[in-house]
């Protein structure tokens, strides 16, 4: 399952994703954090796993991107939730240019049945049509 958290710059966006996060079980779950920089280190409960995207030199795109996912899930079968905080400025590119990124995210979710969420900066009013169905 693929989702979206979408808004303006300062709507809480980052605050929403953490707060989906930390309300994970850990217990019975894996949860991957991702985003771009250490500002959230702590905000990000124990079991949670932190990750920056800015200490992996290869994440410079969505195609390195999706395959750094791959790799999590790769790694550990028991991964059932994945948080991506600002997912246009770790790919580097707009909105629009994602969503054959996104179309590939949600069928990496569907074949793990895993739970994938990111967040997208910018005005509801002007989200591609295409991802309007990802929205919550």
């Amino acid at each position: 399952m693929l989702k979206l958290i979408v808004g303006s710059k300062g709507s809480g966006k980052t605050k929403r994703i953490i707060d989906l996060a930390n309300s994970i079980d850990t217990e019975q779950n894996d949860v991957v954090f991702i985003t771009d920089t250490n500002r959230y280190v702590y905000d990000i409960k124990h079991g949670v796993r932190f990750v920056n995207s800015a200490d992996y030199d290869v994440i410079k795109c969505s195609d390195t991107l999706l395959g750094f996912i791959g790799g999590l899930f790769a790694g550990n079968n028991d991964l059932k939730d994945i948080f991506i905080d600002g997912i246009a400025r770790i790919t580097k590119k707009e909105v629009a240019g994602l969503l054959p990124f996104f179309k590939k995210l949600e069928e990496i979710a569907s074949k793990k049945d895993a739970a994938i969420v990111c967040t997208i900066s910018m005005d509801e009013s002007v989200l591609p049509s295409d991802l309007e169905k990802y929205k919550i």
